[in-house]
């Protein structure tokens, strides 16, 4: 693109900026301001070009072979539908201002059905349960598999066998904790927190979030 200001700063890309996508439901009201922004030929290729780079109306209009006023009439129906914002100021050869468009997400989907495309807390929790089961399957069977039993002896002759006693419940568990079962539960419930708690802030708690406020 060729550049009609002189020593102009890098611009900061949607990724630079720490951008999240936006969600929107087509039965959203922003939806139909969206569509109606982005129904032009035109309005999409600025929104892909801002997309791409941040850049000057005047900057669009010569890439796009438009004038400055036509680019300038998409470029405020993208602001009231929240699609771009300006980010910083530019100066012409001139001296003159120039305001840098950017987008102000990383990407925009818009989607229909929000119970099938979003996702479901319910589920994600159903699988956590599950997972802790067949851990918990696992740390019992190693924990018999490398359980050694406690020899015995042998009473003398004439004499009335030992009886052992019973272990208690809370005996039972404690020897569950400390061996090799309770080692495999522990490190399984510890990862299977991990990845939910990674996945409730990294893609659940996100994509909320943008749903509720697009």
């Amino acid at each position: 693109m060729s550049s009609l200001l002189p020593l102009k700063p890098t611009p900061q890309t949607a990724s630079d900026r720490s951008l999240e996508p936006r969600l929107v439901d087509f039965e959203d009201e922003s939806a139909e301001q969206i569509i109606s922004a982005v129904s032009s030929t035109t309005a999409r290729r600025i929104l892909s070009q801002i997309y791409a780079e941040p850049t000057t109306a005047s900057e669009i209009a010569t890439e796009l072979n438009s004038s400055v006023q036509n680019i300038s009439y998409h470029l405020d129906r993208l602001q009231d539908a929240d699609l771009v914002a300006v980010v910083e100021t530019w100066y012409s050869e001139q001296g003159r201002e120039m305001d840098v468009y950017a987008p102000t997400n990383s990407a925009l989907v818009l989607f229909a059905g929000a119970e099938r495309t979003s996702p479901s807390l319910k589920t994600a929790l159903s699988r956590v349960f599950g997972s802790v089961g067949i851990v918990g399957a696992v740390s019992v069977l190693a924990h018999i598999r490398r359980s050694v039993p406690i020899p015995v002896s042998s009473p003398r002759a004439g004499a009335s066998p030992v009886q052992q006693p019973d272990p208690i419940m809370w005996e039972t568990l404690g020897t569950f904790a400390t061996g090799p079962g309770g080692v495999v539960l522990g490190i399984g419930i510890f990862l299977i927190l991990l990845f939910f708690v990674a996945w409730y802030w990294g893609t659940y708690r996100p994509a909320r979030n943008h749903a509720h406020s697009a």
